[in-house]
């Protein structure tokens, strides 16, 4: 047996290595948590009222156009009417379904399908090279600028209107007597109105690259009006784009793998619906979490517990474990104490377990050191959320 003490320093590498790499022995899990909202609406505004007020209800010689495959086209549908409806109500339902307003009061639609907006505001005082004489915007004046000016380069009927709405300098397609009726009849603190949707949209596909690309374009305008000081709070236009992509070794074959054209344009309106929506509340998301799990007996259980969301008694197992001799257990559970603190609500906690995960080896071990850090910076952008989730909500 010559080769003896060979074979039994092969075999105490092996054990050593792969007892180094039971921190490769990881789980996931899918947690629900909340994230603010990148629009920050203020605390005084808990009533809303919610007017589709769209200006683009009739066929539009600019939105009416669309590509197929290289080939220009012009529909006989006014699919962007349709879509508008599918978005303003898939708005509305995301809104409603995380709660966050004390109510949503929805009001009846304006008709603008013989209706053309004018601009006839004299904005030459405003603009003056002669700074002795030139006035300054006031904040409602410069949202009525912006909203004026984006309707006059987006609304382009196809048929004359016969009827027309003059926009006000102060308030834009509302007066002040129809915003305080709002506020009477409704109690609401604000007002959202969805004053365009409109649709552009294209089917492709690249030979060399075999691929279809399908994309769809919705340029939204919406106004929110401050009805308790009755003021022109935001005019906010947003340019938002769904795209489909797609193997297809020929053109013929890139029909058949995109969705009709209709089909996309109405799913596209439900998704820039819903995303918009989730800028301006709070929202609950699902993220992914990973965690340690391990042959240890304990641990054993501790994933049981885990898998039946029994927090708490999973923590106590780990808690135990993290004055075991063994040193990937105590980072390991060290870490996934930080989990269960998460779990909990209780980020600080969460940061500090991680950090002490991280510390049992340091950059000794490159994998654990990035598994720690990684969600080191995920704590911590829990816990600015949260400092801003409590403004949002007022607490």
């Amino acid at each position: 047996m010559k080769n003896r003490p060979f074979f039994l320093l092969s075999f105490l590498m092996l054990v050593t290595a792969s007892a180094c790499n039971t921190l490769y022995n990881i789980k996931t899990i899918d947690i629900e948590i909340v994230e603010p909202s990148s629009m920050s609406i203020s605390t005084e505004f808990r009533n809303i009222a919610i007017q589709y007020n769209n200006v683009n209800s009739s066929p539009n010689s600019y939105f009416n156009r669309y590509e197929e495959f290289g080939e220009n086209k012009t529909e006989v549908e006014n699919s962007d009417s349709i879509a508008s409806h599918i978005y303003f109500e898939n708005f509305i339902a995301k809104v409603n379904s995380q709660a966050f307003f004390d109510t949503l009061i929805t009001l009846d639609e304006h008709d603008y399908s013989t209706v053309a907006v004018i601009d006839t505001i004299d904005y030459t005082p405003y603009f003056s090279e002669d700074s002795t004489s030139r006035k300054v915007l006031s904040p409602d004046q410069i949202n009525v600028l912006n909203s004026g000016y984006f309707l006059k380069n987006s609304v382009k009927p196809v048929r004359t209107k016969n009827d027309s709405l003059i926009m006000h300098p102060q308030f834009g397609l509302y007066t002040p007597e129809q915003l305080q009726n709002i506020r009477n009849t409704t109690g609401a603190d604000m007002l959202l109105s969805l004053d365009f949707f409109g649709a552009l949209d294209g089917s492709y596909f690249d030979r060399r690259l075999e691929y279809a690309n399908e994309q769809v374009t919705n340029w939204t305008q919406w106004s929110f009006y401050d009805l308790i000081n009755m003021k022109y709070v935001l005019a906010y236009s947003k340019i938002d784009t769904v795209g489909w992509m797609e193997y297809a070794i020929s053109q013929n074959k890139a029909t058949t793998v995109l969705p009709p054209r209709n089909d996309a344009i109405y799913n596209a309106a439900e998704i820039s619906a819903e995303n918009y929506a989730l800028t301006l509340v709070p929202h609950w998301v699902e993220v992914q979490r990973m965690y340690y799990n391990s042959g240890h007996v304990e641990l054993q259980q501790a994933d049981e517990l885990v898998e039946n969301g029994q927090w708490l008694e999973a923590a106590k197992l780990w808690r135990k474990q993290t004055k075991n001799e063994n040193e990937n257990i105590v980072a390991k559970c060290m870490f996934n104490l930080g989990l269960a603190c998460e779990m909990e609500g209780d980020l600080e906690a969460a940061l500090a377990w991680v950090v002490k995960s991280y510390h049992v080896f340091g950059q000794k071990n490159e994998l654990h050191a990035q598994n720690s850090m990684e969600y080191i910076r995920l704590l911590s952008t829990r816990q600015a959320d949260m400092k801003i989730l409590e403004r949002q909500f007022g607490e």
